[in-house]
């Protein structure tokens, strides 16, 4: 895809973290972009900083005179006026995943999927190849803190992209090596059962070219139905002794901040590639880390540059980010908003916090997948001591009629008769020893207002404070920070 063959792009969306990707490709490449959002935004913000023109909430926008191409967030539908005027003048138009197939075509492409862990995979691919001198293009679903951005714009052939599995996006791509990292039920308001979603990401991997490769996870059990050529197929994991795999597993507690480590080495059926340091917390870090090592050997990186790599990785935007402190409390934001990726991070809180309150502010994102996944939401949360949940984010363009009935306050009480009521009362201290969730500690929040000022009263000394989900919800642990 030449980009120069274009004068002036317009996004609808372009607040979105894909869309504003490709906003900055564009502008990186001089050409006129423009665009509208329901909503001013830190990145509508950026991206104006950069050179867009962005038009916030006008019913009445009309598309600008000289667009040659319009690119549009999946969320908007056919009948939307921006694209009604495009049709009507001729103009070329792609959603936001098919142009990304597009500018694809002609690279040597490295995608990344899965039900979880895609943003922090593909992260770390582009780091190692980014360290290994290969110059690459990455398109990431968040913001990577050493970048500061959620594009790196290389001059290679080489594109490292986060290919989202919602309404099957990823299916706009061809790669040389397809990564991925988990699979489970998700997005049911697409597909039709765990089955369709398997089925979706075989007929992806089919596409792989002969000489490419695909890796997947051989400790996920969804992931190992799927079927491929064994000249294509290498399998990572973090147990047994087979494949390319974690040893020596060691995770400890910082010593004088919050930050701890996750130590291990990375092996494979012939050969000990080294010793890894790295600085985020949880399995599913080491998992994602040994995704990402395969990948990149694969692509022909040098084995010290992967593990200097992991060692660098500082982390990216709402992934475990450690966002400040309030009296000496830790407070965290994460994107978490599946079950499994609940638990794991958790998980991954409670090994490095072992002797410290965890608290947790989580926001629903979208009523459909609350409503499909409710039960297991419901044992999501067994790491934690205290659970504030806050009503059901609405996602713009998915939410059905059918689905509004779910609401938060059913998850609460779902979760109050799961556990029995602490044995010294609601409000009461609970020694080291009665650590848990118990009835007394779960909470309901009309809205993220009320949801603020609740967590606020409950935060105290030494507190880690996880505020989650893929919502505006992190806006308030932004909040918190500046009290």
């Amino acid at each position: 895809m030449n980009l120069n063959n274009y004068k002036h792009i317009y996004l609808i969306g372009i607040g979105g973290i894909s869309m504003s990707a490709i906003a900055k490709l564009f502008l990186h490449h001089k050409i006129k972009v423009s665009g509208f959002d329901l909503v001013e935004s830190d990145i509508t913000r950026e991206i104006m900083k950069l050179g867009a023109e962005v038009v916030i909430a006008d019913k009445n926008a009309k598309l600008p005179q000289g667009v040659d191409l319009l690119v549009f967030s999946e969320a908007v539908p056919e009948n939307d006026a921006l694209r009604i005027q495009a049709q009507d003048r001729g103009i070329k138009q792609l959603s936001g995943s098919q142009f990304w197939g597009e500018f694809s075509k002609d690279k040597k492409v490295i995608a990344i999927s899965g039900t979880n862990g895609k943003s922090t995979t593909t992260t770390m691919i582009g780091l190692m190849l980014e360290e290994a001198g290969f110059d690459p293009t990455v398109v990431v679903g968040t913001r990577v803190l050493q970048w500061d951005s959620n594009i790196r714009i290389g001059k290679s052939e080489w594109l490292v992209i986060e290919a989202d599995e919602y309404k099957a996006k990823m299916l706009n791509y061809t790669p040389y090596i397809a990564v991925i990292t988990n699979i489970a039920e998700d997005h049911l308001d697409f597909y039709k059962d765990l089955d369709d979603i398997i089925a979706h990401f075989q007929k992806w991997i089919d596409k792989v070219p002969d000489n490419g490769f695909i890796v997947l996870n051989r400790d996920d059990k969804n992931s190992q139905t799927l079927s491929a050529n064994q000249n294509k197929l290498r399998k990572f994991g973090i147990k047994g002794n087979t494949n390319t795999r974690a040893i020596g597993m060691t995770t400890c507690s910082g010593v004088d901040s919050w930050t701890g480590s996750n130590d291990f080495n990375i092996v494979d059926d012939k050969q000990d590639w080294g010793l890894v340091k790295m600085n985020v917390p949880g399995m599913f870090n080491a998992q994602n880390a040994i995704a990402s090592a395969l990948a990149a050997d694969l692509a022909g990186a040098k084995r010290k540059k992967i593990i200097k790599a992991l060692e660098k990785f500082k982390g990216t935007w709402r992934r475990f980010e450690m966002v400040g402190e309030i009296n000496s409390a830790l407070i965290v934001s994460d994107y978490a908003h599946h079950p499994a990726g609940i638990g794991a991070t958790l998980e991954a809180a409670r090994g490095w916090y072992p002797f410290h309150r965890i608290l947790v502010l989580f926001q629903p994102h979208h009523h459909n997948r609350t409503k499909k996944l409710f039960n297991d939401f419901v044992g999501a949360f067994e790491k934690a001591d205290e659970v504030i949940i806050s009503e059901i984010y609405d996602v713009a363009g998915r939410e059905q009629s059918d689905d509004q009935s779910v609401s938060s306050k059913d998850l609460v009480e779902a979760i109050l008769s799961r556990h029995p009521l602490g044995i010294l009362g609601a409000g009461s201290e609970r020694s080291e020893a009665s650590r848990g969730l118990s009835a007394d500690h779960v909470f309901y929040a009309l809205n993220l207002a009320s949801a603020e000022q609740l967590l606020k009263q409950k935060i105290k000394p030494e507190d880690v404070v996880i505020i989650m989900g893929a919502g505006d919800v992190d806006k308030v642990a932004r909040n918190i920070v500046k009290t």
